[in-house]
């Protein structure tokens, strides 16, 4: 909000309904040019109004999509992928989340009694926590692996636009002093393939080496220690009409 008075840019300030995205109060703009930045429903409010870009949404390139061009380079790439209600855990700690960028929980490490409680809870006992969870929803489940360092960097039209460590190891961090090695592997992923105009991409450091965590929605991704007036600008450069 800072930078969008600073440099005088058209916006307007809503609340979102939940799930459903409904803005309040309503949305009234004279044209469709328009970028979303907020919570993940306002892609519903986007579409509804047809915003262009709107939201760069992500939902149709899953864990699959990611695999399919990134491969070994997904960290997750040895997981097994199915339905919510047929995840079984091989071993008594795993990681599990979504295949796509759906928000329907956050991706984390569970225990094997965790997971089979909350799986009866959502398939035997139909227990809605209003996430929109249900036991056909796919998911992957892997063995987890060990982490050093996670970082999230800002792409807009094949470029990078901003970066930000957020974890070291357990411990949350923020910090705009990323190492060019993180840089240098990015670039070279987002020139074998990128899932959209613009996007956000998480990386690590791991046991086994740079591995690629997951792609997120850039509207609603957090901004850590990423420069955001970079970020803004290089979006009214790239969208601007």
């Amino acid at each position: 909000m800072q930078t969008i008075d600073r440099f005088g840019i058209s916006h307007s300030v809503h609340k979102v309904v939940p799930f459903v995205g409904e803005l309040e109060p309503p949305a009234t703009i004279g044209h469709d040019n328009v970028i979303c930045i907020g919570s993940y429903s306002m892609r519903h409010a986007a579409k509804r109004h047809g915003w262009t870009p709107g939201v760069f949404d992500l939902f149709e390139q899953d864990f699959g999509q990611q695999l399919k061009h990134w491969g070994e380079h997904m960290l997750n790439a040895s997981s097994i992928i199915s339905s919510f209600a047929d995840a079984v855990f091989t071993d008594d700690l795993m990681f599990v989340r979504p295949c796509n960028d759906s928000k329907y929980f956050a991706g984390r490490v569970f225990s094997r009694e965790e997971f089979e409680t909350w799986q009866v809870q959502v398939c035997n006992l139909q227990l809605d926590d209003g996430s929109s969870l249900t036991p056909q929803t796919l998911i992957q489940v892997v063995k987890p692996i060990l982490i050093y360092c996670e970082a999230r960097f800002w792409v807009v039209k094949g470029c990078i636009i901003t970066k930000s460590i957020y974890k070291r190891g357990d411990r949350v961090i923020y910090s705009s002093e990323v190492d060019d090695s993180f840089t240098q592997y990015v670039e070279e992923r987002i020139e074998e393939w990128q899932p959209h105009e613009a996007f956000v991409i998480d990386v690590c450091d791991t046991e086994l080496g740079l591995k690629i965590v997951e792609i997120n929605t850039l509207n609603s991704s957090g901004f850590y220690a990423g420069d955001v007036q970079k970020l803004v600008l290089a979006l009214e450069e790239a969208f601007s009409v």
